[in-house]
């Protein structure tokens, strides 16, 4: 990854700022704070059917609750991050509005080193380069000692902001505590936000294992991460393995993500659906993959 280049994801939901990752006792500000407005966040969009357009990831949200992350500094915490707190919203898509607005002052470098790392920054909420340079909006007044710069909000307004120094996909369970708080259901655990960190796009010639794209199955995969004891954890793979059923793309889907719950970083250990996501592996890991 290049070292000039910095991303931004903005968070919209609603509340004050915590900062992760700084050893320093005094207080780290970074972007629009508790109960401040939300400024207009312009970005050309790198993914989609709106590839090269220009958009107000605020105008977009239309006041709903939303998640915005703004990153400053590619690196793979940072992605790993964003992967998290994006799929979390895709399976929110409903009633939560999220985008990631990627900073940069070469505009056209940007969109091109974006699209070649579609592993790292791919997801389905709108992705974009700032059309406002690698400062991001003067309005904003990001912190460029701060990485990721996440913003909680509703109806336009800031609920929270997290200023992350030293990203790591496990600062998305406090995050998105705030979000299930405007939009419901349950804010994610340490298993889960990792299996969410995994890309769920590759380049056709990498040989590693992707993410489903599939949102209900990602939202059955956690549910059985959740699991707390062999009888929930029962229940839930038999949730995955009916949806599953004899659909060979879903196969291979469970497959990848068997994989990746046996990987070292995604690891599933002493937790009850352990031994499911190895009959998962062992019954389709023969299976052709998907395109």
């Amino acid at each position: 990854m290049r070292n000039n280049v910095s991303i931004a994801v903005v968070i919209l939901v609603t509340c004050g700022t915590i900062v992760f990752g700084s050893e320093e006792s005094v207080p780290v500000f970074s972007g629009p704070q508790q109960g401040e407005k939300l400024p207009a966040l312009k970005v050309t969009l790198a993914y989609g059917k709106e590839a090269n357009q220009t958009i107000d990831l605020v105008e977009r949200a239309a006041g709903r609750p939303s998640l915005l992350v703004i990153v400053n500094g590619s690196n793979r915490p940072a992605a790993r991050l964003t992967r998290s707190l994006m799929n979390f919203a895709d399976m929110h898509s409903e009633s939560l509005f999220a985008g990631v607005a990627y900073l940069d002052n070469d505009h056209s470098a940007a969109i091109k080193q974006l699209q070649q790392a579609v592993s790292w920054w791919q997801v389905a909420p709108p992705v974009g380069i700032s059309v406002d340079g690698a400062e991001g909006p003067g309005s904003y007044g990001l912190n460029s000692n701060v990485n990721v710069t996440v913003l909680v909000a509703n109806k336009g307004i800031v609920i929270r902001n997290f200023a992350v120094i030293q990203p790591a996909e496990t600062d998305a369970i406090e995050i998105l505590r705030d979000v299930v708080s405007l939009v419901g259901g349950r804010a994610p655990g340490n298993s889960e936000v990792l299996f969410l960190s995994a890309p769920t796009h590759k380049p056709s010639t990498a040989g590693w294992h992707v993410a489903p794209q599939d949102v209900q199955l990602r939202r059955l995969i956690c549910t059985a991460l959740f699991a707390r004891d062999a009888g929930a954890a029962r229940s839930a793979a038999a949730a995955v393995e009916d949806y599953v059923g004899d659909d060979q793309k879903r196969q291979t889907a469970l497959a990848h993500v068997a994989a990746i719950l046996q990987e070292r970083r995604t690891r599933v250990r002493n937790q009850p659906i352990v031994k499911h996501v190895q009959q998962w592996k062992k019954k389709y890991e023969n299976q052709t993959p998907a395109p």
